[in-house]
């Protein structure tokens, strides 16, 4: 069944017989890792942008139903995902990733996505908020602070969709939250620093004991600031669909690509 949808697919790409009219503009090429949680089983947090940065399930996660397909659920005691080491994105970045958590105020600090010596997508424990620190030219927010404009929903018991983007070249720093700006200003216009180790999903490896107790989905990050009507096609339509989306001319052989690697 599985290969009959990927040929239907191809065949329909080699023809122009599918309509691509999303308004979506993301470039394939920008994906620097992309974790979508569909596996359902195992250990293995497979990557979708063909980068070869497959996740490591640690601890006691269970698979369970998601916002699209299948997500993980972490137990706030020992379970995350760990990618393996990378340099990350300097001049522009996105990170984006879909959370529900299990209790009504954040469990622990700093553990949505973190890659400490860049950036921390960070929950703030006993609140509802969360914080975007880079490190742009230091840690963090220069020449603010970690916690600057933290901004959170009224339920973090639902699903939403967390992306925060920076842009060196404008110094522009924004945290969305359903595809809408929760929170924005202006930092220095400096590169993020330089950071070649693992990226941790679930984890803030700052100090122990601080593990998500939540459930998480379409981990995505991106080597450009993407605009509000792209964050709203991966809220709306989800990665893969999205992606799917990006018109097919000259984007084919990156399409199939993907296509190919998730079935």
């Amino acid at each position: 069944m599985k290969f009959s949808i990927v040929f239907i697919l191809m065949v329909c790409l080699s023809f122009g017989f599918l309509d691509f009219s999303s308004d979506a503009a993301i470039d394939p090429e920008t994906i620097v890792g992309a974790w979508l949680f569909d596996e359902g089983s195992g250990n293995v947090a497979g990557d979708m942008s063909g980068n070869a940065l497959d996740g490591t399930v640690q601890g006691d996660a269970n698979w369970v139903d998601g916002q699209f397909g299948k997500a993980l659920e972490l137990d706030g005691s020992g379970a995350y995902v760990e990618v393996p080491g990378h340099e990350n994105p300097r001049d522009a970045i996105t990170v984006s990733l879909w959370v529900k958590s299990k209790t009504e105020t954040w469990n622990q600090h700093g553990w949505f996505v973190e890659k400490r010596n860049a950036y921390i997508l960070h929950p703030n424990i006993d609140t509802k908020v969360m914080a975007w620190a880079v490190c742009n030219g230091g840690c963090w927010n220069k020449p603010g602070g970690w916690n600057d404009q933290s901004t959170g929903p009224d339920d973090i018991t639902q699903w939403h969709l967390y992306t925060t983007t920076f842009d060196s070249a404008t110094g522009k720093w924004i945290i969305y939250i359903d595809a809408e700006i929760a929170s924005e200003m202006d930092i220095d216009q400096t590169p993020l620093d330089a950071d070649t180790g693992p990226v941790f999903i679930g984890r803030d490896t700052c100090c122990a004991g601080r593990f998500g107790n939540a459930l998480i989905d379409e981990v995505a990050i991106f080597s450009v600031a993407l605009e509000q009507s792209d964050i709203e096609s991966l809220m709306n339509d989800g990665f893969e669909q999205t992606l799917t989306a990006v018109e097919a001319e000259g984007k084919m052989a990156t399409t199939w690509g993907n296509v190919k690697q998730r079935y």
